[in-house]
Order: C-alpha cells, then sequence, then structure tokens
C-alpha cells in the first residue's frame, strides 16, 4: 500500500487495539460471570470450564458462547466485578471507555493510537470509529469515523461521494496541489496568532487524508457497509492488515438494555460471541492476532434479580465484567463478584481476591490496559493504580 514502509502491518513493533463495545448493559450472568444460588436470577444452561480456569454459562440455546471459548480460552482474560460506580448510561459509558468521569478526555484507544502515530507518522487513519461511539477528546485528529454505510469510501474517493448528484467540483490535480498550498500558507498563519496551537494536529489530520486518498488498495477495498459487528471487525481488520490503522471501536449494534424481556439478552450473548469468533478468525488468517488486543466491554450490568414487569427484566447494575483476547493477554480469570453480584476486593497486581486489596474500579482498568498498550497513563487517568492482573 502506498503509505510509508514503518507503518505497515508487517512491522513486528506495531500493536493493535480493537475496542467492541456491548452498548445498554449486558447481563454477565448470560456468560461471563455465572451464578447458581438464589440471591440471582439466572438463564438456563450449565457452567462450563475451559483452559486456564476460566468459566463460562453455556447453553445449547446459546452455541456459540461455548464454540468461542473452546477455540479461544488459551489466550482469553475474563475481569469480573468491575466497579463502574453509576447506572447512567451516559457517564458510565464515559467512565468505562476513558477511565474518568468527562467525556471530553479521550478514550483508551485513541490514547494509544496517538501515542503510535507520533511514533509511526506514516499511519493515515491511527484511530477509526466504526461503531459511532468514540471519546476522542484533544485528539481527534487521529480520529476517523467511518459510519454504518463505510462512508471511507467516499472520503477517499469523492466521485464516488458525489455519485447521483448534480454538480459538484472534483479539482484536477493541479487544482488540488493549489489548494493545498492555499490551505497550508493559511494554516501557518493561524498557526502563529494567539491560539493558534491546535492547527498543527489539524494540519497533519490533512496530510492523513491525501494519504488515504492516494493509496490504491484502499480504494478498491470491496468490504461494503459496517452495520453488524461482524462487517465492523472484517473492515477493521481490513485496516489493521492495510497499515491504514493501528486502533477501532466497534459496536455491537445490539439492544442490550432489557428491562422488560430478559430472554433478549440470551439472543444477544449468541451473536455477539459468534461475531467474536469471526472477528478472532479474521484476526488469525491475516497474522494479527498476537498483536491485536481485542476488549469487549459495557458500560455496566443487570441486576441480580428480575423486576416486576410484565415481561421480566433487570435493571442497571454498577458492576460488570470485561472480556479481553489477542495479544500478550494473560489468559485466566481476574476479579471477583459475590452470589449478589457484588464486587470484591482484589489486588492490582495478579487480579486475586483479597480482603487487603481495593475494588477494582473502572480507573484501574483502563490505566492497566493502557499501560499493558505501552502508554504511561499517569497524564490521562490521574491518581489511579494501573489494574495488571490480564496484562503480561
Amino acid at each position: 500500500m502506498a503509505v510509508p514502509r514503518d507503518s505497515r502491518a508487517d512491522d513486528p513493533r506495531q500493536r493493535f487495539l480493537l475496542i467492541v463495545f456491548a452498548q445498554g448493559g449486558w447481563d454477565v450472568t448470560h456468560a461471563l460471570d455465572p451464578k447458581r444460588a438464589p440471591t440471582c436470577d439466572v438463564p438456563a444452561g450449565r457452567v462450563t470450564s475451559y483452559a486456564h480456569g476460566i468459566k463460562a454459562l453455556t447453553d445449547e440455546s446459546r452455541p456459540s458462547v461455548g464454540a468461542f471459548f473452546a477455540a479461544n480460552a488459551a489466550r482469553c482474560a475474563v475481569i469480573n466485578g468491575l466497579w463502574v460506580g453509576s447506572v447512567a448510561h451516559t457517564s458510565a459509558r464515559i467512565r468505562v471507555l476513558t477511565g474518568t468521569r468527562s467525556a471530553r478526555n479521550p478514550d483508551v484507544a485513541a490514547i494509544f493510537a496517538a501515542s503510535a502515530a507520533a511514533q509511526r507518522p506514516g499511519l493515515a487513519l491511527p484511530y477509526v470509529d466504526l461503531g459511532g461511539g468514540a471519546y476522542a477528546g484533544p485528539l481527534a485528529s487521529v480520529m476517523g469515523r467511518v459510519g454504518s454505510t463505510n462512508q471511507l469510501v467516499t472520503l477517499i474517493d469523492r466521485k464516488k461521494a458525489l455519485r447521483g448528484a448534480s454538480g459538484g467540483f472534483i479539482p484536477s490535480d493541479d487544482e488540488q496541489a493549489a489548494l493545498s498550498e492555499f490551505a497550508a500558507r493559511r494554516a501557518h498563519a493561524a498557526a502563529q496568532a494567539p491560539g493558534g496551537a491546535a492547527i498543527e494536529s489539524y494540519t497533519s489530520s490533512l496530510g492523513r487524508a491525501a494519504t488515504l486518498r492516494r493509496d490504491p488498495k484502499l480504494r478498491a477495498m470491496s468490504v461494503g457497509r459496517a452495520n453488524t459487528l461482524a462487517q465492523q471487525g472484517a473492515l477493521a481488520v481490513e485496516l489493521l492488515r492495510g497499515g491504514v490503522a493501528c486502533a477501532a471501536f466497534l459496536d455491537t449494534r445490539l439492544d442490550w438494555d432489557t428491562h422488560d424481556d430478559i430472554a433478549d439478552q440470551g439472543a444477544s450473548h449468541e451473536q455477539l460471541f459468534a461475531e467474536l469468533t469471526q472477528i478472532a478468525d479474521n484476526l488469525a488468517a491475516a497474522g494479527l492476532l498476537e498483536r491485536t488486543t481485542v476488549a469487549v466491554l459495557s458500560e455496566f450490568s443487570r441486576t441480580p434479580k428480575l423486576n416486576d414487569q410484565a415481561q421480566p427484566g433487570k435493571d442497571h447494575w454498577p458492576v460488570t465484567s470485561a472480556l479481553l483476547f489477542g495479544g500478550g493477554v494473560r489468559p485466566g480469570t481476574y476479579g471477583a463478584t459475590d452470589d449478589a453480584l457484588g464486587a470484591l476486593r482484589v489486588r492490582m497486581d495478579d487480579g486475586a481476591p483479597a480482603d487487603t486489596g481495593r475494588l477494582l474500579q473502572f480507573d484501574n482498568f483502563a490505566a492497566g490496559l493502557l499501560e499493558f498498550m505501552g502508554v504511561s497513563a499517569k497524564r490521562w487517568i490521574a491518581n489511579a493504580e494501573p489494574f495488571h492482573g490480564p496484562f503480561a
């Protein structure tokens, strides 16, 4: 691909990060944190053991859950008892993704991508938001939002963007050169003015856009729509393999907010794990699985007991779980909850439950993931002790 050699995916130094988000709040007792106690209302199934002590709730109605762990447990880490401290969708989502309480802060993937872009300027689109829920904050110049209909195609090929439209200006090469020179001069002048420090990141993003448009393989990409999680995953793998991006945000596009019908959780878990299996297989086929860390997250979980709706569901619960798999992850189960889904204290170094430990909070988890990806967390997540349990 027509990008500098040091940004290609076959550079063994390059690492990758995928965030998969289950917007709405999953019920962790359906798979990741199985319970068998009267204090929890749980679905049908059996607790199945996998490699490295991982246990998951499986059932013939959710075959993909068992199939995923049977194939991938040796490279998986399950984190239970992750305390979020909020039952409001937006605030909990911000906490889980950024490790902070402010939507003005970048999420972990944006921070990692910005660090990677600084070391390898050839990355044309360091962080790609395929799911529509990423937080870039002051690092917006390294991120591009693609959308469910693959707007990446129209970003790199303006003729496709204007197809069917009347008129539309598509500059020739000479005209584009003149426009670029004009923009560069204006940007230089603006950078000298008070408050012009942000101009540099803006102009760097223009350079990355130009690199994208010159890339013949990217222009010929035939992935098409990126609506389902599997489609988002396929496009993400193509971008990683092509040396265009090093991080991506994906969304399951499923309804996890099951206040009035808990049975929907079973169908969503089945689809989620089927599509996670596809993503793992695609990464492996591309030779990227050992260098890619996939973090599957949700903003919170559901209450231990069913509510009293006509079709019972479960409400919001401020403790959740996370699933990690891929490169460098230390396989096993970390953190814990009691029989009523209350978070237990754990040690930050190995994730083992301990009365002398502390609650595993959202900021500890985010800081640990950042440190694992080779980025110091101190600048972005102040006063948070990094959680090291699953991060080899």
